[in-house]
């Protein structure tokens, strides 16, 4: 997975329109219920656009623990986790607000990207057709549309490359599967796959750091662990 300093400073600059936008679209809705809340949710938008993100994060764990309900304290929360290169932390603070507020297309457009880099092609696609569905601005509906179509070919090319390692041909699969890898980053069962293609052909080196990679996008991984260790291979 992408590194915290590296993921903050390619994604501070957009997470800025990100507030913009969902303040231009919910200000003054569901706001007002507690006062400390509020000032959490000031404070930390303004530590976060900073890029003081710890802080910023500490905040918005407060104004969820003062309003549990609040569907802008967990955005705001997975767009400072984002920032920090915790996507997996993101993740269910966008779902708890897909679950406080459907039609909140920014946070389900978030998500399903999200989902696309972990590999999870179904569940991204759904999300993407539910911002389609849900009468989404512009720039989200184009957005939508063209990840959707990302989609749809990643799961193409998914297919080909699985059915070329299972055929043995372990070169027409890495090439395939190196297509796949290039969005879908944190898909660990294809760095596995991959690793294996390397494996087949000689290439232990490469091998070791797919499987690296596997063991820590899961953490439950010990079988790529133990693999990426250079006395098995």
């Amino acid at each position: 997975m992408v590194a915290p300093s590296a993921c903050a400073h390619k994604l501070l600059s957009f997470f800025p329109f990100l507030l913009v936008l969902f303040d231009l679209q919910y200000e003054g809705v569901e706001s007002g219920i507690n006062a400390d809340v509020d000032k959490h949710l000031e404070m930390g938008k303004k530590l976060l656009a900073a890029g003081q993100l710890a802080d910023a994060l500490s905040h918005f764990h407060s104004a969820i623990d003062g309003d549990p309900d609040n569907y802008q304290a967990y955005y705001r929360r997975a767009t400072a986790y984002l920032a920090m290169g915790k996507s997996k932390a993101a993740i269910p603070d966008l779902s708890r607000v897909i679950e406080l507020k459907p039609d909140f297309t920014s946070a389900r457009l978030q998500r399903g990207q999200l989902l696309l880099k972990q590999g999870k092609l179904d569940e991204a696609e759904e999300d993407f057709k539910r911002v389609l569905k849900s009468n989404p601005s512009d720039q989200e509906e184009k957005e939508a549309t063209s990840q959707l179509a990302k989609s749809d070919e990643i799961q193409r090319t998914r297919s080909q490359g699985i059915a070329a390692y299972n055929q043995k041909d372990y070169t027409t699969a890495e090439s395939l599967l190196n297509i796949v890898l290039e969005t879908c980053v944190w898909d660990a069962e294809i760095r596995e796959l991959r690793a294996e293609c390397y494996i087949n052909q000689g290439e232990p080196r490469k091998a070791i750091s797919d499987l690296k990679a596997a063991s820590k996008l899961k953490s439950d991984n010990t079988v790529a662990f133990y693999k990426s260790q250079p006395h098995i291979l």
